[in-house]
Parts: C-alpha cells; sequence; structure tokens
C-alpha cells in the first residue's frame, strides 16, 4: 500500500439505488477524470464544483451521465486529489465506470484506505477515524450520539489534554535532573510534577470507570433470557420481539441451542438471547444447548430468570439461579403462568415480575423493567470511551502515572519517575495515533467498509 498509488472504490452499498459513487484519491486523478471526458469538449474541472457530464471509456464507448466533482488536496476528505463520480446506482452502471478509472491507472481500494489516508495526512486522529466506522455502524440513537462526539474531537482533545500535562511533568523532572543540586527547585518541581500527574489521573480514571457504560452504547447490552424448561422463555423471546421467531410448544427442551435478535428501547440497542432449559439431560444435544446457555450467561449483561409458577419444583433450580445470576451487572426474576398459581410468592433479592407470558400479562411491565436496566446501564456522566483499545492505553497510562506519582512522593530517583511517565506518555498516544505500529493501523482500518 502507497500514498503514491492513486485508489478506486465504489463508495455506496451494493445493489440498486438512485445514486452510486464512486470515489478515487491519489495523485491521478485528476487525470483519470479527464481521461472520461471527450478532448473536444475543451473542459477544465475547477475544484469543489459538481458538473453534470457524460462519461465515456478508452474506446470512446459511452458508460453513463453523471455529477463529477474534483476536491483537491489538501482540502478534501483524505488530504489527497479527490475525484467523486456520483452515477446511476445500477451494479453494471459501477461497476463499468470504476472498471474505467483502473484501466486509467488507479487501484482498487483497501478496506479503509480512503478513511487511513485522511489519517495519515493529518486531517483527523485515530479516534476520529475509529468514529467514522461507528458513526457508519451505529445502530442506536446512543451510538450515534457517542460516534458523532468523537467524530467532533472530544475523545482526542481529552487525550491530548493528558498529554500535555504529562509532557509538562516530564520536562519538569528532566528539569530537576539537571539542577538537582539546588534544593529550593528541586522540591518546587517535585511539588509541580506531582500536581500535574494527579490532574491527568482525574481525567483517565473516570474514562477507564466509564468503559462498561460505553461499550454497551456502542455494542448494544446483551439480555440473556435463563430458565428451567417450558419456563417461557422462547415465549417471552417472542413477544419482545413481536413475532414468532422461537418455535414454542408444551414439550420441554424445545429450544436446544440459543437464538439471537436484536430491537431498540428508549434508543438503545438490546440484543436478546434465547437459551436453552438449564437441567441434567441424557440427549446429547440438549447438553451441548444447557452448556452454552451457562456460559452465555457469564457474558451477559442483563438476566432474566424465568420461573414457572405452576411448577413445584421451581426451587431445585433456586442455587443454580443465584450463582448464575450474582456476577451479572442486572437481573430479574419473572415468574410465569401466574394464572395458574395466583397465590405463589417467593423471597429474592432481585426485582421479581409477576407474568401471563401467554396472554401477555405483565409484558409491558417487563419492557419498562428493560428500559430501566438500558438507561443504568449506559448512561455515564461525561467523555465515555468504548473500544477495548482505549481501554487498555487508558489502563497503562494509569498505571504508569500512579507509579510516577508514588515514585515523586517517595523521593525516589527522578530518572524513574521519567521512565514511568514516558510510558504514560506513549500509552496515551497510541489511542491518537501519535505512537502506532503497522499493524495496530491495518487492524483497525480493515474493519472499515471497502471505499470508506
Amino acid at each position: 500500500m502507497s500514498s503514491f498509488d492513486t485508489i478506486a472504490a465504489i463508495a455506496t452499498p451494493e445493489g440498486r439505488g438512485g445514486v452510486g459513487i464512486i470515489r478515487l484519491s491519489g495523485p491521478k486523478s485528476s487525470a483519470i477524470l479527464d481521461a472520461f471526458i471527450p478532448q473536444s469538449e475543451g473542459f477544465s474541472f475547477s475544484s469543489h464544483t459538481l458538473k453534470l457530464k457524460k462519461l465515456y471509456d478508452a474506446k470512446g464507448d459511452f458508460l453513463d451521465e453523471a455529477l463529477v466533482v474534483l476536491m483537491k488536496g489538501p482540502n478534501s476528505y483524505t488530504g489527497e486529489d479527490v475525484v467523486e463520480f456520483q452515477c446511476h446506482g445500477g451494479t453494471l452502471v459501477l461497476r463499468a465506470v470504476l472498471d474505467a478509472c483502473l484501466s486509467h491507472g488507479a487501484r482498487t481500494a483497501n478496506p479503509g484506505e480512503f478513511t487511513q489516508r485522511a489519517f495519515m495526512n493529518g486531517k483527523l486522529d485515530l479516534t476520529q477515524a475509529e468514529a467514522i466506522s461507528d458513526l457508519i455502524n451505529a445502530s442506536s440513537k446512543r451510538a450515534y450520539q457517542m460516534a458523532l462526539s468523537h467524530l467532533d474531537g472530544a475523545l482526542g482533545k481529552t487525550i491530548l489534554h493528558c498529554r500535555e500535562k504529562i509532557a509538562e511533568a516530564m520536562m519538569l523532572v528532566e528539569a530537576a535532573i539537571d539542577f538537582s543540586h539546588e534544593e529550593h527547585v528541586y522540591q518546587i518541581e517535585r511539588d509541580e510534577v506531582a500536581k500535574r500527574i494527579h490532574a491527568v489521573l482525574e481525567i483517565l480514571i473516570p474514562l477507564r470507570d466509564g468503559f462498561d457504560h460505553g461499550r454497551r452504547r456502542r455494542e448494544g447490552i446483551s439480555v440473556a433470557i435463563l430458565g428451567p424448561p417450558n419456563a417461557g422463555k422462547s415465549t417471552l423471546f417472542n413477544a419482545l420481539l413481536e413475532e414468532e421467531r422461537a418455535i414454542v410448544t408444551e414439550i420441554a427442551g424445545t429450544t436446544r441451542d440459543y437464538l439471537r435478535e436484536s430491537l431498540l428501547i428508549d434508543g438503545v440497542l438490546i440484543n436478546i438471547i434465547d437459551t436453552a432449559g438449564l437441567r441434567e439431560t441424557e440427549d446429547r444435544v440438549e447438553a451441548i444447548g444447557v452448556k452454552r446457555s451457562v456460559e452465555i450467561s457469564t457474558s451477559a449483561d442483563v438476566i432474566l430468570w424465568l420461573v414457572d409458577a405452576s411448577n413445584p419444583t421451581f426451587s431445585s433450580v433456586g442455587m443454580q439461579m443465584q450463582s448464575l445470576l450474582k456476577n451479572v451487572a442486572s437481573a430479574a426474576i419473572i415468574v410465569n403462568k401466574i394464572d395458574l398459581a395466583p397465590d405463589f410468592s417467593m423471597q429474592s433479592s432481585f426485582e421479581i415480575l409477576k407474568t401471563n407470558l401467554l396472554t401477555q400479562s405483565g409484558l409491558e411491565e417487563v419492557k419498562a423493567l428493560l428500559k430501566k436496566f438500558s438507561t443504568e446501564l449506559t448512561e455515564g456522566e461525561g467523555l465515555l470511551i468504548s473500544r477495548t483499545r482505549h481501554l487498555e492505553a487508558v489502563i497503562a497510562s494509569i498505571q504508569s502515572c500512579e507509579m510516577a506519582k508514588t515514585s515523586v512522593e517517595q523521593k525516589e530517583d527522578n530518572e524513574i519517575v521519567a521512565l514511568d511517565l514516558r510510558e504514560a506518555l506513549d500509552a496515551l498516544g497510541k489511542i491518537v495515533g501519535h505512537v502506532s505500529a503497522d499493524d495496530i493501523l491495518n487492524r483497525i482500518f480493515s474493519d472499515f467498509c471497502v471505499g470508506k
């Protein structure tokens, strides 16, 4: 991959539509654009001006009539010369125009290569580049709002502010090394170093602690429906989705594997998982389903435990329920078939809702509970991070800052303090892209769609 190449790609989704866009970026973009227009027209393109033009291939065959724009670098998305052809959105039309671009010297762009060039050319930092991907893939209002905040530079500016404070502290430490023989300067500088480290920690620790809230905003909340066979798990699953997605019968163990579907509740993506009934079984297939159900429970954000009020043996799964629920972020017990046991009662530290899912009695209360959980699990004050890469870097920086602060307070050698501060600075640099290995960049941009 070279910035000297001119890259081309279809930038709109596959399929037919009213408009389809082919995008070019690189030093040959302007020349390739000219090659589409007959020389007899004697036309010269000015930057950032849309023109309606007929496009012809190298043989002179008519391809399409399109709106065309040339955006001269550095005033473009990538910082290079960029051309966009806004063609009719047919598959064959777009393929023909793209093939003509390739025949004129462009090559097919890799996933995310346009945005990677924008990053490499200083048009945006790495957090903004990732935010573009998050914005495209946002499936809920809150994910969209968080992506917009990061794209606007909120995260990048915060990280850069922390890096500036750490850099200031490093300069003071280095000055203390040079002038350590002057006792009064040495002491004042240690206090100033500690103050700056403390200011950074006051920003980074809330970022670390709010990660799960940010992650759930971006990925959605996982809600696992668990419980013994025939408690009504699949019935609840279908009722929440408002469609017959799962098979429901009176036969215990109908669900052998988990099903996963999504819906939006109050602007938050909810990923609902219907699981196999938890019980001891000799059926090999069902046993695999039960094992998967237990595994799902360990990663779920919310567990809804279904209880059959009419089944007197429900208490036999009580210990298993307590074991599975103890480490989950939020949980509730849904008592189903309450019409068959109106005097049903049980004690639990978890919220209990009584329902008759066959008639959908109590269903609105379940939805209200999910709405409450979604609010609790995604609301966070201030800026949030949502990517594991960011979390790992923030944690590494916090650890290095805390070690530096301890060394300052215990009057350790300033060389040790300087080393810890350098590690803290480098860790934050990985977030915004100031210190990034090629494998990190490749992993980030490979998740993008081609044409972005």
